[in-house]
């Protein structure tokens, strides 16, 4: 008599399990939300959709989008990291005294890449080496930095950039401005590291189960202080961009980009928890922020409000996100 062994059931994609209610919510509530978002102000404003108000607001949002490809990179081995806005400020206003004596661009560049590195190294070594909690480690760095121009400045608008570096913002490229080429180049390079090198892997592997990573011989102390001073040359890079764009720095520029960029990733798809995210994702949650944002402003509403909506956004996600993890555990 022949022995039948049972197969597993293979899991459709569509399958009934797939379409319950509560799946159907975890999987596609916030993007249901969304599209009714979007519908609605296609619908108040006939521009909303157009070709030219999705490149402008694509244009506006370039420098985020540079700072939230870095965040990813944290957010996905498993950090946070709260200090990207400070580290703007301080890159910027520290650049715009030295061009504003010297008119040295490519020297001004490289000191706020070097800087960069710097904050981001410490940013790893207090939350990684040292053990402090991301929350408690990045904020006080982006509280010291930001206080140290703050301070020397005054609190004081600083002029002064060279006319050729102001004008690179708004010069176009075969149609696109500059800085929406440099943010698409940022995009792929972060999309090319995180997804088809191996040190990708390793940031996926150390975000979503560090003691396997160590025991599989990754070092994941030194792939998360890596992480941490990618985000940092990203934030470096986009106060370069914003600087160019604005025409001068301050110490209050970028106070809420941090959380605007965790919701960003969080809205496309990036895990609070680690192990899990894409720059595609950040890519579509910065364009559906900003988009969001662009229309509510359309309309005349106030400030305050839009943070009110993008906070809201955000929430959603992230509740979706954790029922998610406790539904795959």
């Amino acid at each position: 008599m022949e022995r039948t062994t049972a197969q597993p059931a293979r899991r459709l994609l569509f399958s009934r399990d797939w379409l319950t209610p509560q799946k159907l919510m975890l999987n596609c509530g916030l993007y249901l939300a969304i599209i009714a978002i979007f519908a609605t102000f296609a619908i108040i404003n006939p521009d909303f959709l157009t070709a030219r108000n999705m490149v402008n607001v694509f244009e506006q949002s370039a420098y985020y989008l540079v700072c939230a490809v870095g965040i990813t990179f944290v957010l996905v081995s498993g950090n946070n990291d709260m200090s990207v806005g400070s580290q703007i400020a301080f890159s910027s206003v520290v650049a715009t005294l030295y061009l504003s004596s010297t008119g040295n661009i490519p020297m001004s560049m490289l000191m706020m890449l070097a800087f960069a590195l710097l904050i981001g190294f410490f940013n790893g070594l207090f939350v990684v080496i040292i053990g402090l909690p991301p929350f408690i480690g990045t904020i006080a760095t982006g509280y010291v930095v930001r206080g140290i121009v703050a301070y020397y400045t005054k609190q004081e608008t600083q002029y002064g950039l060279p006319r050729a570096y102001t004008q690179f913002a708004w010069t176009k490229t075969f149609g696109i401005s500059n800085l929406t080429w440099i943010a698409l180049l940022i995009m792929l390079l972060g999309l090319y590291v995180l997804h088809c090198t191996s040190f990708g892997r390793k940031v996926y592997a150390c975000g979503g189960n560090p003691i396997a990573a160590q025991v599989m011989g990754i070092n994941v102390k030194r792939v998360k202080i890596a992480c941490y001073m990618i985000s940092a040359v990203s934030a470096a890079i986009a106060a370069m961009m914003l600087m160019s764009r604005m025409g001068a720095a301050r110490s209050g520029t970028a106070e809420l980009l941090h959380t605007e960029c965790v919701a960003a990733a969080v809205i496309g798809g990036t895990s609070l928890k680690g192990g899990q995210g894409s720059v595609v994702g950040t890519f579509i949650g910065v364009f559906l922020v900003a988009m969001i944002r662009n229309g509510l402003n359309s309309e005349g509403i106030n400030s305050f409000w839009q943070l009110v909506f993008t906070g809201g956004i955000t929430l959603f996600a992230a509740v979706l996100d954790s029922y998610k993890s406790r539904a795959n555990a």
